[in-house]
This record gives C-alpha cells, sequence and structure tokens, in this order.
C-alpha cells in the first residue's frame, strides 16, 4: 500500500517543519511551501492525500488558496484542513469571519498550536469525509 501524501503551507517554516515531522512520523510522505504560490505550484503538479493550509500568510493568504483550490476542478475535491493561529489576530469571532468562505468548503479547521493527537484525527475524518 502506498504511504498516505501532505502538502502543508504555511509561511512559517518552524511549522512546516514541526507538522511535517509529526506526519512523517506516521509514514506519511509530506512536501511543504512556505507561499500561496509555491503551494498552489505544487498542487499543479502532485495531488496529495491533503493539504494542511495556513490562513494568515504575506501576500496572497491561505483563504486565496482554499479558493484557488476548490474553483480548480483537478483540485476540487481535495481534503483542505485549515491550520492558523487566525483567533489570537482577530478581535471578533473569528469562525464568523471564517463564514463569508464556507461555500469553499475547508474539510476542517485547527488552531495552533496544533495537537498532535487532535492534527492525525481530524485528518482521518477529513480522509473518511473525501472517500464518502
Amino acid at each position: 500500500m502506498e504511504p498516505k501524501s501532505a502538502v502543508i503551507i504555511d509561511d512559517e517554516p518552524d511549522i512546516t517543519t514541526y507538522l511535517a515531522a509529526l506526519l512523517s512520523d506516521q509514514g506519511w510522505q509530506v512536501r511543504t511551501a512556505n507561499s500561496s504560490a509555491e503551494g498552489l505550484a505544487l498542487l499543479e503538479k502532485e495531488r496529495p492525500d491533503v493539504v494542511l493550509l495556513d490562513i494568515m500568510m504575506p501576500e496572497k493568504g491561505g483563504l486565496h488558496t482554499l479558493v484557488a483550490i476548490r474553483k480548480n476542478p483537478a483540485l476540487a475535491g481535495l481534503p483542505v484542513i485549515l491550520v492558523s493561529g487566525i483567533q489570537e489576530k482577530l478581535s471578533a469571532d473569528y469562525h464568523a469571519f471564517l463564514e463569508r468562505f464556507k461555500h469553499y468548503r475547508p474539510d476542517a479547521f485547527l488552531d495552533k498550536p496544533v495537537d498532535p493527537a487532535h492534527l492525525l484525527a481530524t485528518i482521518e475524518q477529513a480522509l473518511a469525509s473525501a472517500e464518502a
């Protein structure tokens, strides 16, 4: 059986390294990108089983990336989990902020810092939903 694969898109190298190590330890093949443009280019070349995507990034952020993934027919069904520390940056209810993007369907949302067990369980749920 082929190992599962993930693409992690986050502008913070410490975060991509941490998440990649967590998944690699579980036998995943992991590729990382440190910008929206780099992440979208990577997704054009290879289709992973799941994408972990930061929201707050310089230039084009994660929500732009999510919309680009959902609008691309080749990528539209890809499970995308938003992983962000955005809650710390917004004084208003950040889930209300994210609600504006609900029709682009992120498969899940995780706050930073990410709990490893919760991350793995969330990925498994997203993969099961995508297969259903």
